[in-house]
C-alpha cells in the first residue's frame, strides 16, 4: 500500500493512505523523539559493552578479588539486556515512522519501555540498598530487610575470603589489620601478619577499613552508574514517548 506525505498546519505530516480516505497527521516533534532515541539508544549499548568487558575480565580474574563470583554474574546479565534493549531501541526507531504512516502499535518501543522501566526500577532497589546500609536514611523496616541482605552478602564475602588465602594474607598486611570481624586467633580469617591469640595485641579487624577504602575509591563507580542510569531513563522516556505519539493521532476521514 503506497503512501504520500504532503504538508498539514504547522509542518506536521500528513500521510494519506490510498487505500483507504484517510489522513494520519503525524507532529513534527516525533522526529525529535526518534532522533533522541537513536542518540541515547546508541550510548546506552555503549555502556552494554562496557558492562559486558568488566564482567568478563573480572569473571576470568574471579580468583583475584574477594568480591562473589555471582556478582559479576549479574553484571553479565545486565550487560546482556543493555545490549538486547538497544537491539529493541534501534529497531523500534528505524519501524516508527512506518507505524506512524499506517496507524500501527510499535510493538518494539512498547517491550524497550517495559524492559527499561523494569530494570531502572530493579536498580533503584539496589541503590536503597545501599543508602541504608550506609546509614544515609534510617527506618526501622528498611534497616531490618538492609541488615537481612548485607548479612547474608558478607557472609558470601567471608567464605570467598577463605577461598582465596593468598589474597586475603595480602589484604591484611597491605591494611595492617586482623581478619574480618573477629582479629583474633583461631578465627578462621585471622590468618595476617599482626594476628595474635589476644585482642589487646593483635591488630583492628579488617572489616571497617575495607568497606572504607573502597568508598574512598568509590567516585569513578559513582559517577559510571548515575551516567548509566541517567541514560536508561532517557532511552526509557524517549521511547514511550515516541510509542505513545504513534497511537495518539486520531484518523481525519475525508469525503
Amino acid at each position: 500500500m503506497a503512501a504520500r506525505g504532503v504538508r498539514g498546519p504547522g509542518g506536521a505530516k500528513l500521510f494519506r493512505n490510498k487505500t483507504v480516505n484517510t489522513v494520519l497527521v503525524v507532529p513534527t516533534k516525533a522526529r525529535k523523539y526518534r532522533k533522541a532515541l537513536y542518540v541515547f539508544n546508541f550510548v546506552l549499548t555503549g555502556f552494554g559493552l562496557t558492562c559486558l568487558s568488566l564482567s568478563i575480565v573480572m569473571l576470568s580474574l574471579s580468583n583475584k578479588t574477594f568480591f562473589p563470583e555471582w556478582a559479576f554474574q549479574i553484571l553479565l546479565v545486565i550487560a546482556f539486556i543493555v545490549l538486547f534493549i538497544g537491539g529493541l531501541g534501534g529497531r523500534g526507531a528505524v519501524v516508527s515512522f512506518k507505524c506512524l504512516q499506517y496507524g500501527e502499535f510499535n510493538y518494539w518501543l512498547m517491550v524497550l519501555t517495559l524492559l527499561v522501566s523494569l530494570l531502572i526500577a530493579t536498580e533503584l532497589v539496589g541503590g536503597v540498598w545501599a543508602v541504608v546500609s550506609w546509614g544515609v536514611v534510617s527506618s526501622e523496616t528498611a534497616d531490618s530487610k538492609s541488615d537481612a541482605f548485607t548479612e547474608n552478602f558478607e557472609n558470601t564475602v567471608r567464605q570467598q575470603l577463605t577461598n582465596q588465602p593468598e589474597l586475603w594474607w595480602d589484604l591484611q598486611k597491605a591494611l595492617e589489620c586482623c581478619g574480618y570481624d573477629n582479629n583474633t586467633i583461631p578465627s578462621p580469617l585471622a590468618t595476617g601478619k599482626y594476628c595474635t591469640t589476644e585482642s589487646s595485641t593483635s591488630a583492628t579487624g579488617c572489616k571497617d577499613q575495607l568497606w572504607q577504602e573502597l568508598a574512598d575509591n568509590s567516585l569513578p563507580f559513582a559517577i559510571f552508574a548515575i551516567a548509566f542510569f541517567a541514560i536508561q531513563l532517557a532511552v526509557c522516556i524517549s521511547g514511550m514517548c515516541l510509542a505513545c505519539i504513534i497511537k495518539a493521532q486520531e484518523p481525519i476521514y475525508r469525503d
